[in-house]
């Protein structure tokens, strides 16, 4: 085949495979782990208490009614068959749309891992499994993949990807994308992304709340 028409016609086919779902790609080079940047600020707030310093935070925004799940094939880890019975039982829920073989996605656990170590029962994460690829949807690499990764949160099998796109207003969806949800059912942070940053300050929004701050 003609080179130029093979380089045109790798282009197209590249915009079209970018579409209405993407990864989102970052360059997650943060060495610290949650815990260790949450450590070092509890330090830093100490330092500045004695000093006297105070600083004026922001307000936690509200989003609006967090949506429903609907249309699952299922739970993992959990005996629960909704997410309003999940919320019912803790002050604070994470919902996390992820898929097992997305890299971005996989380079968020250990954060997740650290905030729910941090805040125990007053939380409850919801891993919402959205695959891209067909292998990624099998219930059994599933529960293999988070096996392998740690993952002992309930998981919410979202097949069909219903969930997935109707969480996620606009012409693109993507993974990894994660939502906080107060005890009112308002969402209170959406975050894309799988950089610390984000997910410090999602421990961040939550110890807020859970200390009373609106």
């Amino acid at each position: 085949m003609n080179p130029a028409i093979a380089r045109a016609l790798a282009v197209t086919v590249l915009t079209l495979g970018i579409g209405a779902i993407v990864w989102v790609v970052v360059d997650n080079d943060d060495e610290a782990t949650v815990a260790e940047v949450r450590a070092e600020q509890a330090a830093n707030d100490r330092d500045e208490t004695a000093d006297g310093a105070t600083e004026e935070l922001e307000p936690i925004p509200v989003l609006g009614p967090a949506p429903t799940l609907t249309g699952l094939d299922g739970w993992l880890n959990t005996d629960a068959t909704s997410l309003e019975e999940i919320r019912a039982d803790h002050k604070l829920t994470v919902v996390q749309f992820w898929t097992f073989g997305c890299v971005n996605c996989r380079n968020t656990i250990e954060a997740l891992k650290d905030i729910r170590a941090e805040f125990g029962d007053d939380i409850e994460i919801v891993g919402v499994h959205a695959p891209e690829f067909d292998y990624e949807a099998d219930v059994d690499n599933i529960i293999e993949a988070a096996a392998d990764l740690g993952v002992v949160w309930p998981i919410a099998l979202d097949t069909e990807k219903r969930n997935f796109h109707r969480w996620q207003e606009g012409p693109q969806a993507w993974w990894p994308t994660v939502y906080l949800i107060d005890g009112d059912n308002q969402l209170r942070m959406q975050q894309r992304g799988d950089g610390t940053k984000h997910y410090v300050r999602l421990a961040e929004s939550i110890e807020r709340l859970l200390a009373g701050e609106a």
